[in-house]
């Protein structure tokens, strides 16, 4: 079950991509709904710039989740894995794919696309699922999108 949102930002493509990539997660999933917020990061490998580099995400309601860059392709794209979720998702999924496109509009700003698609532990768990992806986390991804996009522009006043 995937979801994808869309923006455009004001920045050129690479420094779209190279702050977005290792963002502080803290200050973009602040929380939606009954989504927890992400409260820090440990035990990362490398300076998040490089498939195979893993992490370990702390989120507000006590659980986590194993995060490892799968693809990084500067400045056009990178893609993660989600994998051994403690909170409740542990009961709906296996695991979760992230992927973040960057192009250039000929405008000059830089248009970003990012999905994000589970995948169900069983078929008995597939309709809760689909809708946490469509209801509750397209939400989320929406929020921190915008919180990113407003971080980019802030740093591109600067």
């Amino acid at each position: 079950f995937s979801s994808t949102v869309t923006t455009e930002v004001s920045v050129n493509q690479l420094e779209a991509f190279e702050n977005i990539v290792p963002i502080d997660l803290t200050s973009i999933f602040t929380g939606y709904s009954l989504l927890p917020a992400v409260t820090g990061t440990k035990k990362q490998t490398g300076a998040w710039d490089g498939a195979g580099q893993t992490r370990t995400v702390l989120l507000a309601d006590g659980s986590s989740v194993q995060e490892m860059l799968t693809k990084y392709d500067l400045p056009n794209y990178f893609s993660y894995n989600v994998s051994h979720f403690t909170g409740i998702l542990r009961l709906l999924t296996i695991e979760a794919d992230g992927e973040w496109w960057f192009s250039s509009t000929p405008s000059g700003e830089t248009h970003i696309e990012w999905r994000y698609a589970f995948k169900a532990k069983s078929f008995l768990t597939a309709p809760l699922l689909w809708f946490i992806s469509n209801m509750l986390w397209r939400g989320y991804m929406q929020k921190a999108l915008q919180l990113l996009k407003a971080q980019l522009l802030e740093k591109n006043i600067r």
